[in-house]
């Protein structure tokens, strides 16, 4: 009989969903649906329409049922960091997720955090990286607002867990991000109550903490009824952090790499076998967060290819990625470049403008900001050096070498941001697991109904399944040349 699984990969621009089984030491996947995850409008606000992707949900198990059958084993849902939403004592759900882009431009809450305990203290607790977007932040900007969800919380569900939650699950926070929220202590792995009476957030907000690979419910039976299964489904929490399902995605058996999982931000970093929290790490400021199976990933946040995303939208969609690409291609010379997490990127009117805005101040160079290819040649080259600083800072707090880096996410599509990477780091860049969030959630929902062992035989089975692609480093004297103009030439004191 067929054990087969269902991931569900909530990501900021679409959702995907995935069936996958093991067949003789291989992954069989196969994509049954895929959404759009736009935001709505409501009173001049951003949300994020959560029970719509919930109706995705029961879509795609109507469309498995349909040409599957009545039975399937489990399923498990991944999605981004840092948004949540709260339960009030009836167990609803009391407010939708807001677009942090819209409500978090500046880091405006640091003064609060300094008053009340500190952001070295802090970091020194949690060990991850102060950011506009986290939820730390966000719960503080909801106090200040009086918003009412505060009152009287009974729970805090992160964007995975939600989903687990409206499928019939009991309420509960994965680890992989709860060690990320910047209330939760990675020292003493449990819910920091010093920060949270710091900043008056309730008790009642912790939930009880497991996980990947946990069984933590089975599919409501009426859910199941209108989709046409018939056999109980187990609710198995993949690392509801699509990055660290991504990081269980990289097709190899040593521990000699980094990752970056490339998508509309760029998530770099590498595994280590416990969180690293020290000064270095602060100064850096660096993110420690669970993967699967007790080990962590230390990494740092990247604007990805979310510049290149809103640049073609100041273009009004014109071209393709695919096109970008080709005319950013044609671009031979390039000396210019921004850093991308500065905050004048952060939610631009204009990207493309904002750009060449950027470029005339730094460099005294006048770009037109409706030249396509110039743009996205200064993106896409300025996006590589920025992995290059943080991969030379990833390694010093590690104290690690490695020998290569692999690119995920859709983001490895990208031939030519994946040479430029190779080029700027030196390293070779390999790719080849495109869907590495959706391939671990599968092999943790086998690994959660004793499929399969442990993380080695994992990654052995994403070996046997993937080949790989490299790109090898080329000039790197020229890109030696090119880093020095962008660490010296511009400023890096972004906001987070």
């Amino acid at each position: 009989m067929v054990h087969r699984h269902m991931a569900v990969d909530i990501g900021s621009e679409s959702g995907r969903v995935y069936i996958g089984h093991l067949k003789n030491g291989r992954i069989v996947t196969e994509e049954i649906h895929r959404f759009k995850t736009q935001f709505m409008q409501v009173h001049r606000k951003s949300l994020r329409n959560i029970y719509r992707y919930h109706e995705e949900i029961i879509k795609a198990l109507q469309l498995y049922a349909q040409k599957y059958g009545d039975t399937l084993e489990s399923i498990g849902v991944d999605s981004w960091g840092s948004d949540f939403v709260l339960l009030d004592r009836s167990g609803n759900i009391s407010r939708l997720p807001a677009s942090y882009r819209t409500t978090s431009k500046t880091m405006d809450v640091v003064r609060i955090l300094e008053q009340n305990i500190g952001v070295q203290e802090i970091y020194m607790r949690t060990g991850n990286q102060a950011m506009p977007t986290d939820t730390l932040s966000q719960l503080i900007r909801l106090i200040r607002e009086g918003d009412s969800s505060m009152d009287n919380p009974q729970g805090i569900l992160f964007m995975g867990d939600v989903y687990h939650y409206m499928l019939g699950a009991q309420p509960c926070c994965e680890h992989s991000l709860a060690s990320y929220c910047r209330f939760y202590n990675n020292h003493t792995d449990a819910w920091d109550q010093t920060i949270m009476r710091a900043f008056h957030i309730p008790d009642s907000v912790m939930l009880p903490v497991v996980r990947a690979g946990d069984v933590i419910g089975h599919v409501d039976s009426e859910i199941l009824k209108e989709a046409g299964i018939h056999n109980e489904v187990k609710i198995i929490t993949p690392c509801t952090h699509d990055t660290a399902c991504a990081a269980l995605a990289v097709p190899d058996l040593g521990e000699d790499w980094m990752f970056i999982s490339s998508g509309t931000w760029s998530l770099m970093g590498t595994e280590t076998k416990a969180p690293i929290i020290n000064e270095l790490s602060y100064r850096y400021n660096l993110s420690n967060s669970s993967m699967p199976l007790g080990t962590n990933m230390l990494k740092k946040n990247i604007q990805g290819m979310w510049v290149i995303q809103q640049c073609l939208r100041a273009w009004n969609n014109d071209y393709s990625y695919s096109e970008l690409v080709e005319l950013a291609c044609s671009v031979s010379e390039n000396q210019v470049y921004i850093d991308v997490d500065m905050e004048e990127f952060y939610s631009p009117e204009n990207m493309a403008k904002a750009v060449a805005t950027a470029v005339k101040r730094d460099f005294g160079v006048d770009v037109d900001w409706e030249d396509y290819g110039k743009i996205s040649r200064i993106c896409y080259e300025s996006l590589a050096l920025k992995y290059r600083y943080y991969c030379d800072k990833i390694l010093e707090v590690a104290d690690k070498t490695i020998s290569k880096i692999y690119i995920l996410g859709g983001g490895s599509k990208n031939g030519l941001l994946n040479q430029l990477t190779a080029n700027a780091t030196g390293y070779p860049v390999y790719t080849g697991v495109t869907e590495g969030s959706s391939i671990a959630n599968i092999l943790l929902q086998a690994y959660g109904s004793n499929e399969i062992k442990d993380k080695k035989e994992m990654r052995q089975v994403v070996c046997n399944t993937y080949s790989t692609k490299m790109y090898y480093p080329k000039n790197t004297e020229v890109w030696e040349e090119k880093y020095n103009i962008f660490v010296h030439h511009i400023s890096h004191n972004a906001q987070w």
